[in-house]
């Protein structure tokens, strides 16, 4: 393989490392929050959660997301890029 590809691939790999350390340290005050008003209950950002954080609720309003384990949220924001509704947002922690 060549120097200069081997090189590349590195410079890649620890900007993504970077990249992820950086949005960790930049949203470690915040949590996932849902308005729902705006939540169609698609689960699609239950299913994305790989923390575990949200949960399905129905109640008198309807079905919709909800936030379970506020503490285990790790603001990866998973959740945000897969709602399609604009029904989740970061919010500081209280």
């Amino acid at each position: 393989m060549n120097v200069t590809v081997c090189i590349s691939i590195g410079i890649v790999f620890l900007l993504w490392i970077f990249g992820n350390l950086y949005r960790r340290w930049k949203n470690r005050n915040k949590v996932i929050y849902v308005i729902e008003s705006k939540c169609a209950g698609c689960r699609r950002c239950v299913q994305r959660c790989s923390h575990h954080v949200l949960e399905t609720v129905e109640d008198e309003t309807g079905i919709h997301a909800a936030v379970k384990y506020p503490g285990k949220c790790a603001a990866c924001g998973n959740c945000l890029v897969k709602c399609k509704f604009n029904a989740l947002k970061l919010v500081e922690r209280s």
